[in-house]
């Protein structure tokens, strides 16, 4: 098994074909007429991380990023997008390789805050790889004209706390909404 990164812009074609497929198999009908992967706003900067076997995907996620404001203050937010292992190769660890990964790709960042949300069976699995479970915090995604609650998706939101700043300020981040501003529809 290979870790590869690549910068969103940066994915080769046929790699990104690969994943759109592994995508478009696990969500039918969501990647209709699409082409190419395109799911990350490429305002967010996103890192993509593949597991491959050879020329196989296994795993894949994308890891957005952006500046918000939150309770006064400026905070670099990384996120976790898009997290999918192939059917044939779960509950083989790999789903745990490439999320705590890219927990130590954030935490080598410039990152204040690691956020992002999962259903709540996923919980545990997200925990796992390190991640704080936030109860009573949620995303708010979309735009500011056009808001998307995670709380309304039955949603469970995840948090890492990388810089001095954040960790101070975590009280901060608890019980509360977190706005990401960002693409209408989108939470990451």
């Amino acid at each position: 098994m290979q870790l590869r990164t690549y910068l969103n812009d940066t994915l080769p074609p046929a790699l990104d074909a690969r994943v759109l497929a592994l995508l478009q198999a696990e969500y039918p009908g969501m990647f209709i007429g699409r082409t190419q992967r395109s799911l990350n706003d490429p305002r967010t900067h996103p890192t993509l991380l593949l597991l491959m076997d050879g020329d196989d995907v296994i795993s894949y996620l994308a890891i957005p990023s952006k500046i918000i404001q939150h309770a006064g203050r400026e905070y670099k937010a990384y996120g976790l997008s898009s997290v999918i292992t192939h059917p044939s190769f779960r509950r083989q660890g790999y789903g745990h390789t490439i999320v705590a990964a890219a927990r130590g790709f954030i935490a080598a960042s410039d990152a204040d805050i690691g956020v992002f949300t999962c259903d709540p069976p996923l919980v545990d699995f997200y925990v796992g790889c390190g991640w704080s479970l936030m109860g009573g915090t949620w995303l708010v995604g979309g735009t500011r004209e056009n808001p998307f609650p995670s709380n309304e998706l039955d949603k469970c939101t995840l948090m890492g706390f990388f810089s001095e700043k954040a960790r101070a300020r975590r009280a901060d981040f608890e019980g509360v909404a977190i706005c990401l501003d960002l693409r209408e529809g989108d939470l990451w």
